[in-house]
């Protein structure tokens, strides 16, 4: 399983646009990370680890681990939102939307009513994610350390897009372009997590 799993992940990568920054950043791991698992070092890979993989490039989670010969058995094109702004207290309310999206999806994503697309308005994400590109949100009101999060940020009256990263002194908000500091959060409170960042549609390839 572990051979067929590092096979697969090495065919998903060569046959992708992405980076390995940008598959690391969707699997919460670092890009040296995605490289042991492909070349089969890391033996054992956990499954939630192997379901964010599978989501990123749209396969299913057991062909990707080997279990199954069914590369997109599982998958199915779902239509969600795109929003123009995010307005808290209704996030998919119909004034909001703009246009529609289709992406793929597998059984994982059991509650497809909960996502929505919005434009990047920063470049602070680059090179996973850059200004205009659609970033595909899951509405939830908090992430685990070292994931992606669409947030507000109370004190600035805007919304961003950052790494989350908890630790014991606060919230630390990472960006993967160098250029951009990291900005320390020393109350949870300064800030309101919208949802996670799944995804991202660097070619915004509207329906």
């Amino acid at each position: 399983m572990d051979e067929l799993f590092s096979i697969r992940l090495t065919e998903l990568i060569n046959n992708s646009n992405h980076t390995l920054d940008d598959i690391a950043e969707a699997a919460g791991k670092k890009a040296a990370t995605i490289s042991r698992y492909a070349s089969g070092e890391i033996k054992g890979v956990k499954r939630s680890t192997i379901i964010s993989l599978a989501n990123f490039f749209g396969v299913s989670p057991a062909w990707l681990a080997g279990l199954s010969n069914e590369k997109y058995n599982n998958n199915k094109i779902t239509k969600i939102p795109v929003l123009s702004k995010i307005n808290n207290s209704n996030i998919l309310t119909q004034e909001n939307i703009i246009d529609y999206i289709s992406i793929r999806t597998n059984n994982n994503w059991s509650d497809t009513n909960n996502y929505f697309a919005i434009e990047a308005t920063e470049d602070n994400m680059l090179p996973l994610l850059g200004k205009g590109d659609l970033a595909i949100i899951h509405i939830q009101n908090d992430v685990d350390s070292g994931q992606t999060a669409i947030i507000f940020i109370k004190n600035k009256k805007a919304y961003s897009i950052r790494k989350v990263i908890k630790t014991p002194s606060g919230i630390e908000l990472h960006s993967m372009n160098p250029y951009y500091p990291i900005e320390k959060i020393s109350n949870s409170n300064e800030i309101q997590i919208i949802g996670r960042v799944i995804k991202a549609d660097v070619e915004s390839a509207f329906e």
